[in-house]
């Protein structure tokens, strides 16, 4: 009988953690199935539709007044931090209502999903927009993934820490949800943040959240990941830990690095110097000396362009590339084609392929004209590196089948 390996995603963005549990499991016997997810933020749970079950029709059957009174009973967010004013949805245009909605409701509301995508071999979701309400967990969750809000933690953010009424705070929802939930653990909790988490600045909190964990039956491991060492052409380090209940009694390790990974570099992704963002107005400014970092980032200095030291590099389009970000200058990478003399913004498509994930992906996406390219990028910014996850699930595969992945 052929095995079904449960996923349910906390701040699930995009969705990279549920694609990347589908490719690793895509050749073997077993099934991936989503029990749901949660996340408020419009763009992103458009995005998630989108990528994992197809371009959708506009909604031509309700009227304005219906679908403004169905979208205002749940929590949706259109920056990501704060949830939409009763209006918001009525002051949309007509067309761009109808267009969204299909995405919005067929996410919260399982027969309407149904409807929408009859072809959809698993239609039991139970997703949600609003953690802080989020009740009853489903039952027999393999895995579950929270990458938590990192605004409180990242060095570009506000520094605040975990508490209880920050942004990061929001991970005490996920002990509020497993401690209501003790009859219906998931086997593994899977964490991904920024690595801030466990500096000496936050590491006493962080240790707290582990002692949670132990109380309720998880035995915990953590790590920092690059996914430079998985294959990907972004430095992009994080930390992840791994929470398996001791009841099963058994042990996953962190992938190892550097071993029979595809490796990608920069000149795979970002190569066409013609793209629709020159920024030209920058080549009036002298920079310094083109250095590879022990990255193997190869990048320069504006001089006199800004005093934030971030926003003043450029990045030459080969080998291994920075750190991209939801916000910031980091949002905003920009790279220099040296033969062509131009300085470019990183651009959407190549922020989709620089996180993992494929060209499909992205250009689905795009053909909606449903989201901003600087939207698009917030998104890729916010989510994990497919490559990464790949490799860690690659690690844990085992826990569920025993027959070795090719």
């Amino acid at each position: 009988m052929k095995r079904t390996i449960t996923l349910f995603e906390m701040f699930s963005g995009i969705g990279s953690s549920y694609l990347a549990l589908k490719n690793v499991y895509k050749y073997t016997t077993c099934d991936v199935l989503s029990l749901g997810s949660c996340d408020f933020y419009i763009d992103a749970i458009i995005s998630y539709m989108i990528i994992h079950y197809g371009v959708l029709e506009p909604e031509e059957n309700l009227s304005k007044q219906e679908m403004v009174d169905i979208l205002n009973q749940y929590s949706f967010s259109a920056n990501a931090k704060d949830v939409v004013k009763p209006n918001y949805f009525k002051r949309l245009n007509i067309n761009k209502l109808k267009a969204i909605f299909v995405y919005l409701y067929s996410y919260v509301n399982p027969t309407y999903f149904k409807f929408k995508y009859p072809n959809v071999k698993y239609p039991h979701l139970t997703n949600h927009t609003d953690i802080t309400t989020f009740s009853k967990l489903p039952k027999d969750i393999d895995i579950l993934t929270y990458s938590f809000p990192c605004q409180d933690l990242s060095q570009q953010g506000k520094q605040k820490g975990l508490g209880e009424s920050t942004r990061s705070g929001l991970l005490y929802q996920i002990e509020r949800i497993l401690k209501s939930n003790q009859d219906r653990l998931p086997k593994i909790l899977l964490l991904e943040n920024v690595k801030g988490l466990v500096s000496k600045k936050f590491i006493n909190d962080f240790n707290k959240w582990i002692e949670t964990l132990d109380k309720l039956g998880y035995s915990s491991k953590y790590a920092i990941l690059n996914a430079t060492d998985y294959g990907s052409s972004q430095n992009r380090e994080r930390v992840f830990m791994l929470s398996i209940l001791k009841t099963e009694n058994k042990d996953i390790t962190f992938p190892p690095t550097k071993s029979s990974f595809k490796s990608t570099n920069l000149e795979d992704i970002i190569n066409n110097p013609y793209a629709n963002n020159n920024l030209e107005h920058l080549l009036k400014y002298k920079h310094t000396d083109f250095k590879t970092t022990s990255f193997n980032i190869t990048k320069a200095k504006l001089i006199n362009y800004s005093n934030f030291n971030s926003e003043s590099y450029i990045y030459k389009p080969i080998n291994k590339g920075a750190t991209l970000t939801a916000s910031g200058a980091n949002s905003r990478l920009k790279f220099y084609f040296q033969q062509e003399n131009i300085i470019r913004y990183i651009n959407e498509i190549e922020a989709y392929l620089y996180m993992g994930f494929s060209e499909n992906d992205v250009l689905k996406i795009k053909s909606t004209n449903l989201i901003t390219p600087t939207k698009m990028i917030f998104c890729a910014g916010n989510s994990i590196c497919i490559q990464v996850l790949e490799a860690i699930f690659k690690e844990i595969k085992n826990y569920f089948i025993k027959d070795e992945l090719s």
